[in-house]
């Protein structure tokens, strides 16, 4: 079974990414595709998902797709985003 990004489900070009920028002391990783990984550089994952909902509405809507019903941490907080007003 092949790899997926944890945050868009894209199966292409799949890296570790710390949750938790390692330069703040992160040290979990998830698995994402370097699309994923690569804008959401050293941010925090809450303050990427809001940066994406409001700057890259493709990626954006994979995300939500993605995650749709998934009981993840990560899936919890995307549709904490999703649900903002």
């Amino acid at each position: 079974m092949s790899s997926v990004c944890t945050y868009c489900g894209s199966s292409r070009n799949i890296q570790d990414d710390h949750i938790i920028a390692q330069s703040k002391g992160g040290v979990a990783t998830t698995e994402a595709c370097a699309a994923c990984n690569q804008s959401k550089s050293d941010k925090p994952l809450m303050e990427w998902l809001r940066w994406v909902k409001e700057n890259d509405s493709y990626r954006w809507n994979r995300i939500v797709d993605h995650n749709y019903r998934k009981k993840s941490t990560i899936a919890q907080k995307i549709q904490k985003i999703r649900d903002e007003n």
